[in-house]
């Protein structure tokens, strides 16, 4: 095929628009390349610093849950609780020095918050009274809600306990967010109400335990039920015993007043 025979048109030139775009591609990187040339350098430091960083978290979630799971390990010895299935030792078992250590130096930790409550709970339960101020200081702080409650009603009860007025203290209890310990404040001002002959105030608690807790056992097993319905049934009276008429001596009317004897005389029937 003859290239050579070809017409005006084939060999006409690129006109200045179509020249000036072929060298535009042709010429000179790209844009994404001149940003990538222009850039390099603080892409690469940020990538540096990026990882880093990403280590830098990695290792201090890493390191958090360490310390939570040791400061639990420790809480568990606290509590003396020697192996799966045996249970819990009660309060007054609790190494108190052990768990005032942790709470202080695994602060930042959940296990902190219990081991603080558990030290008060054993300081009350060995018979110190440093135990209260420290259940007071811990439900007025910013514990789990749960925990706050529990303190309060370890509280409630060590004042019921000694004697002392209870009801401030079950009604700060009863005045907090639902918790598992609500119903139980609401059962003992009622039955403290109830004990001062106030049976109108006793039943307002009972009604509120049973409108605002009505999942908790104490309603779910009829206690708060049981309770409503001794509230208009009078304590027996206790009245005085009657005088017993005295027994006599001789009961057969012996007007010697003696019992004769009879000796060794045997009785003949046929006589």
């Amino acid at each position: 095929m003859d290239t050579t025979d070809k017409n005006n048109e084939d060999t006409l030139p690129l006109t200045p628009e179509e020249i000036k775009a072929i060298g535009e591609i042709a010429i000179g990187p790209s844009r994404h390349e001149q940003f990538l040339n222009a850039h390099y350098k603080k892409l690469m430091w940020g990538g540096i610093t990026l990882g880093i960083v990403a280590g830098g978290v990695i290792a201090f979630f890493s390191n958090r849950n360490d310390m939570r799971h040791e400061a639990a390990a420790k809480l568990v010895q606290a509590m003396q609780i020697t192996a799966p299935g045996q249970g819990i030792a009660g309060a007054e078992d609790y190494d108190s020095a052990a768990l005032q250590t942790l709470a202080q130096e695994y602060a930042q930790t959940p296990s902190a918050d219990t081991a603080a409550l558990l030290n008060g709970l054993a300081l009350l339960a060995k018979g110190d009274e440093a135990g209260v101020a420290i259940l007071e200081n811990f439900a007025a702080g910013n514990a789990l809600l749960p925990l706050r409650a529990r303190a309060l009603a370890a509280l409630a009860t060590h004042q019921l306990q000694q004697g002392k007025d209870s009801v401030p203290t079950w009604t700060r209890l009863s005045q907090m967010e639902a918790n598992p310990y609500s119903a139980l404040a609401y059962l003992m001002l009622g039955d403290l109400c109830k004990n001062k002959g106030e049976k109108d105030a006793a039943r307002t608690w009972y009604q509120q335990c049973v409108a605002k807790c009505p999942t908790s056992t104490l309603v779910t097993n009829k206690t708060i039920e049981m309770r409503l319905a001794l509230l208009d049934v009078d304590a027996p009276t206790q009245v005085e015993a009657v005088a017993q008429p005295q027994q006599q001596e001789n009961p057969l009317g012996n007007p010697f007043g003696e019992t004769p004897e009879v000796g060794n005389t045997e009785f003949n029937p046929g006589i």
